[in-house]
Order: structure tokens, then C-alpha cells, then sequence
């Protein structure tokens, strides 16, 4: 068995990655301070908040540094184009226009690294005690959040990376258990209801839409104006709140079909 990694450690090898957020948001991660902190370029204060957030941080990038090394932290360029097609489809169902989203490469310690970005300015986000967000606020940025994550669950397949967005995900469950003591909620049940299955649905319906902006992000690397405009038309709400989707492994077919393979070799 592997020896556990200490918080220093783990801290320090994702830092020297540049895995702890994506570049393309100002700040993008700061876990040093115990009453406030910053993921996915978003901050929030509050007595203690921010040493909770570190260790929950710390916890789960540890659990997973010893199931999968740093590789696990990794994002490839089909992964990266999936991730972000999935925040635009997600944009598209809630009602939120993407103004761009892209996907690019960058060179740390000699290494290859894919991020990506979807810009929604309509999704600028504030709570705060002068003017606290509202639970459909909540969870719908909570969902948006998950939305990439989500989206390289059911479609990358062995490009999969299980830490490459791990800001990404305690982030959006902050906004769901938020959301859930607003209501006085279970907080899980309310994370696995209506973010994660909710999410899963919702891209499993658009599967077709998400596979183009994929496809298309592939191929140019970035979409903005009409080209982006006519995908974004083709991703739809679920017409019934109840509609089952099938098991997720059925699923990366239609990346396949739209010529986007694995690139494992690139990344081994």
C-alpha cells in the first residue's frame, strides 16, 4: 500500500503542474487562507470556510494521487474539447448565452498540458451578505459548474481524467450544499438529484449537439460568433423531467462517429 501523502505534498505537486485550476481564470485557485478561498475563479468568504475547503481539497486530490499518480491530473486535447463542449450544452439548456468557448495547449516543466474556457458573462456570480444568492442561483450555477465534468464522465471514455477539474467539482457541490440549506435539504441527495443526474440527463438528451461543439472544438480550437450560434440552437431542454438515460459506457460511440479517437498515446 502507498504511503499517504502529507497536505504539503500533495499541495506541492499539483502547484509545480499547474493542476490546481485553469489559467484561463485570473486566480484561479488561492487555498491559503482559513476565512476565504478561490476555485475555478470564483471566491467565497466566511468564518473558517476557507481551511474546510482546503482540507476537503487536500483530501480528495490525495485519495486520488494514490489510485492514480499525477497522471490523473492530466487533461488531454479530446477531453478538453468534451469538457468544454459540455459547460456550452449545459449554458444552452438553462438559458445562458456562451459568448466563446475555446480549448489550447500550454508547456509546463517541459510537459503538455490541454485547458479550456467558456465564456458566459451571464453567469457572473455574486452572494454576499448585501445581496445573497437565491437558490435556483445556487443550483443553477452549481450545475454549470459540474457541466464539463459531467459531460467527460459519459462521452471521454479512457481519456478520462479523474482530477484534471477537481476545483471544478467541489466547487459546484459548495453552490449545491449551499443551495440545499436554503431549503433545509439533504445536501447529498440534493447533489445527486438534481446536479449530478440532472446534468447526466441533460447531455445524454443533447448527446448529438454536444458531439458537434466537440468535433468543431477539435478541429478550430475555438468557437465564437455565428458558428457558435448555430451549434448552441441545437441543444434543447428535456421535454420530460422524467426521461431515463441508458447506461453511460454506451455513450462514447457518438464521438466516434464524429471522428473525435482517443489520443492516449500522446498522453502515456
Amino acid at each position: 500500500m502507498n504511503a499517504p501523502f502529507t497536505p504539503d505534498e500533495v499541495v506541492r505537486a499539483l502547484g509545480d503542474r499547474g493542476t490546481t485550476g485553469n489559467s484561463y481564470y485570473e486566480h484561479a485557485t488561492d487555498l491559503s487562507h482559513d476565512d476565504l478561498f478561490t476555485l475555478a475563479g470564483i471566491t467565497m468568504a466566511g468564518p473558517g470556510l476557507g481551511r474546510r475547503v482546503r482540507e476537503r481539497f487536500i483530501a480528495i486530490a490525495a485519495v486520488i494521487m494514490r489510485k492514480h499518480g499525477l497522471r490523473a491530473f492530466e487533461m488531454p486535447k479530446r477531453a478538453a474539447a468534451i469538457h468544454e463542449a459540455g459547460h456550452v450544452v449545459i449554458n444552452c439548456v438553462v438559458g445562458v448565452r456562451t459568448t466563446s468557448v475555446l480549448i489550447d495547449h500550454i508547456h509546463r516543466n517541459g510537459e503538455l498540458f490541454w485547458i479550456g474556457h467558456t465564456d458566459a458573462p451571464d453567469l457572473a456570480f455574486v452572494d454576499a451578505p448585501t445581496a445573497p444568492a437565491g437558490f435556483d442561483k445556487l443550483l443553477m450555477k452549481a450545475r454549470t459548474t459540474y457541466a464539463g465534468i459531467a459531460a467527460e464522465e459519459l462521452f471521454a471514455g479512457p481519456d478520462r481524467r479523474e482530477g484534471s477539474s477537481l476545483d471544478e467539482i467541489i466547487m459546484s457541490q459548495i453552490f449545491a450544499e449551499r443551495a440545499a440549506s436554503l431549503i433545509g435539504a439533504e445536501p447529498e441527495a440534493l447533489w445527486q438529484n438534481d446536479v449530478w443526474a440532472w446534468c447526466m440527463a441533460e447531455l445524454h438528451h443533447n448527446r448529438k449537439a454536444h458531439a458537434e461543439i466537440a468535433a468543431a472544438l477539435m478541429e478550430r480550437k475555438r468557437l465564437k460568433g455565428k458558428a457558435l450560434r448555430d451549434l448552441c440552437r441545437k441543444a434543447k431542454p428535456l421535454s420530460s423531467p422524467d426521461e431515463h438515460w441508458p447506461d453511460i459506457h454506451d455513450h462514447t460511440v457518438q464521438l466516434e462517429d464524429a471522428g473525435i479517437l482517443p489520443d492516449l498515446e500522446d498522453y502515456t
